[in-house]
This record gives C-alpha cells, structure tokens and sequence, in this order.
C-alpha cells in the first residue's frame, strides 16, 4: 500500500488534488509523467511532508465525517430545509457535506537593504523576513490592497466568505519551506449549510453554491506584489522591501459520496 493509499484509508474518504499537493508540494518529481498512480508496488519514496499539516487535515476531516448523521431519519423536519450540495439530490444533502480547501504557496524575494550586505548575512536577513511574514497569518490581509470591487480578488473574497469562511480567519496551518524562502498556508473550511430554502433568492447562496465547480477541479491564481516590512528581527527601525508571489490553489472536496 502506498502512503497516498494509507492517507486515504484513515481519512476514510476520496483526497483531494489539493490535500495532496499541500502533502507532496515542490517535489515534481514525486509522481512519475504527472501521474499519481504511476508507482509500481515495492517502490520507496521518501517524502518530507509536514505532519503538522497532515494532522490538521487528518483531524478536520474526521471531524466533519464525525458530524453527518448516518440515517436520513436524522434530517431536519423543517420545511425550510437548507441548500443541498446537489440541487436535484436533495433527499440526500443532509448525509453530505463539502470541504472548501484553500492552500496558499508565498514565494517572497528580499531586496537587500544596503549594497555591501554578505551572503551569510542575507541569509539571516530571509529567515527574519520569513519570520515577519509568517505573523501575517490573516487568509485575506495578502488581497486587501486589490479588493476594490468589480476586481477578481473581491470577487473571490465575496465566493469564499459566502461559502464558509469570516473575513478575520487565519490560516489553519502555515510554516515555511525548509532552506526555501517560501511559506505554505492551508485553510480548510466546510460549505454552508445554515441557508435556508426559503432564502434561495438571496445573492450568498449563488456566491456558496458556485464553488461547487471546483469539486475535483481545483484552480489556481497568481498575484505579485511588493511590501516593506516593519520590525524585522535585526533591522530594527528600518523597513525591508520584499517581493511577494502568492499562488493559492481553491478546491471543493465533498464527503459522503458513495
């Protein structure tokens, strides 16, 4: 059994494109011709996954697994039922449930503060730098300065605050590369499901249900942009320039499929 295999028979469910690029990321050489099945059974494969991602995916997908109510018997009587995840499978939306997964890949560039500046020394000058960005751990803080509406940022802020996440959360991991000035974000939030039937006019349940077009067909978007940082450990009183690349790679996953 393979440790993508192993992954999938204690999350007891189908893993998505993004849960396992936020567990095999930056290693393009881990599936062979782009496959992920493409491994023979006796292959070893070393992975330098971080654990404390893979149990933060491991725990909230047991939890809302946990959470659906395994006998229709269990539904809510209301009439006012809320949104199924599939609108022409209602009878069934309350033994389903859907993941938003959100992953961030932060590239960041340090422009050095003086001329002169050593290699050893800009090396400590990145991991100050990486310290700094990891404290910003506010999943939208990075798209603030191009949420004006009509913008494609607003856009997808609007999409995902609609569908399970507040404007103020953080991610719920994020720790940087090892050796690389890179940061990696994961973000996992479960779709509403507290809308009522008798609110389907409203503008939030189109904004919530139009991530369902992301199930099994993750998407991605790439913004650059250039900071100053405030209070870096050693260049106290001065601000240091950095540029930023984000990647963020959005998916829908939805448990109690069978």
């Amino acid at each position: 059994m393979t440790m993508i295999d192993t992954i999938v028979t204690i999350l007891g469910l189908s893993t998505t494109a993004a849960l396992l690029l936020a567990l095999f990321s930056s290693r393009p050489g881990l599936f062979p011709e782009g496959h992920m099945g493409g491994f023979t059974e006796g292959d070893a494969v070393q992975v330098d996954y971080d654990p404390a991602s893979l149990q933060y995916m491991l725990d909230f997908f047991r939890k809302v697994a946990q959470s659906i109510p395994t006998d229709s018997s269990a539904a809510s009587q209301d009439g006012d039922s809320v949104v199924p995840l599939d609108p022409g499978a209602r009878d069934d939306s309350n033994r389903r449930a859907g993941i938003i997964v959100l992953r961030e890949d932060l590239d960041f560039y340090v422009i050095p503060h003086r001329k002169d500046i050593g290699q050893a020394e800009m090396i400590e000058v990145k991991r100050a730098a990486a310290k700094a960005l990891l404290k910003q751990d506010g999943i939208f803080s990075g798209l603030k300065r191009s949420d004006e509406p009509g913008t494609t940022e607003a856009h997808l802020i609007e999409m995902l605050t609609a569908g399970g996440f507040n404007h103020d959360d953080r991610w719920g991991h994020r720790a940087g590369e090892p050796n690389k000035a890179v940061i990696c974000s994961l973000a996992l939030a479960r779709l509403r499901s507290d809308i009522r039937g008798n609110e389907m006019g409203n503008s939030a349940v189109g904004m919530a249900q139009k991530l369902l077009l992301f199930w099994r067909k993750p998407a991605r978007r790439c913004w650059w942009e250039g900071v100053e940082l405030d209070n870096v450990e050693g260049l106290e009183g001065q601000k240091l320039k950095v540029w930023i690349r984000r990647v963020w790679t959005l998916e829908m996953s939805v448990i109690g499929l069978r």
